[in-house]
């Protein structure tokens, strides 16, 4: 229990830490996220989630693999005794050979719309096909207002008499993206019923072009919900 804490601990610095960057970053520069941006992340959900995976890297043009490797998603396995499976994006080497570490592979475009595609190719798993289990990790991302869902009925609480008419409207749901020197922070909003509307924040790091660093150190409920559904 100690260590678990003593690393708890440690990461909360870290976290902190990075959020003061951030912090310093917004005061001292701009916003660069641009409608094309958006478009490129709306593109990318509707390719994720009309199955044509073969077509995800005409979407994000500032991503780039060497000669001979191919992007491809293994759909997860919805058959059997699993509790849950998560469908994976791979590369396949120019040897037949798959490889999961796809970031190992891929080189991104050092500009804010290289960096965003890089995030959004990181976090696209979690509106990939999901099953059972898997699916408390599934979120629906939204870029703008037109993204966002109309609730007609209220969301219920499963274990609770409770109900909610959850009102995205008076919300700003666009990403941003802030950028100094090999670092790019980046937030955008997603639903989950098991958290309810969040806006997360993280920091990306690029290293001759290759994803070097991606980390998560924020998160905020802009509205609060879970279902209490228990898989």
């Amino acid at each position: 229990m100690a260590e678990i804490e003593r690393r708890k601990k440690e990461m909360q610095e870290r976290k902190d830490a990075v959020k003061k960057e951030y912090q310093r970053v917004v005061l001292c520069s701009k916003n660069v996220t641009d409608h094309s941006m958006v478009k490129a992340a709306q593109a990318l959900r509707e390719t994720v989630y009309n199955n044509e995976y073969d077509s995800i890297l005409s979407v994000l043009d500032k991503a780039v693999l060497p000669s001979g490797h191919v992007f491809g998603v293994r759909a997860c396995d919805m058959e059997g005794d699993s509790l849950g499976d998560w469908s994976r994006p791979f590369i396949q080497l120019p040897d037949g050979k798959r490889s999961e570490s796809i970031f190992e592979f891929f080189r991104f475009e050092d500009s804010s719309m290289g960096a965003w595609q890089a995030f959004l190719l990181h976090q696209m798993w979690h509106y990939l096909p999901l099953w059972w289990h898997a699916n408390y990790d599934q979120r629906h991302y939204h870029y703008s207002q037109e993204d966002a869902p109309v609730f007609h009925d209220p969301l219920p609480y499963f274990q609770k008499k409770v109900i909610i008419y959850p009102d995205f409207s008076r919300f700003d749901l666009a990403p941003e993206v802030y950028n100094e020197g090999e670092e790019y922070y980046i937030s955008s909003c997603y639903w989950t019923d098991f958290g309810g509307l969040i806006r997360e924040y993280a920091r990306l790091t690029f290293k001759e072009g290759k994803l070097d660093g991606f980390f998560v150190f924020d998160e905020q409920a802009l509205v609060e919900y879970d279902c209490g559904l228990i898989f």
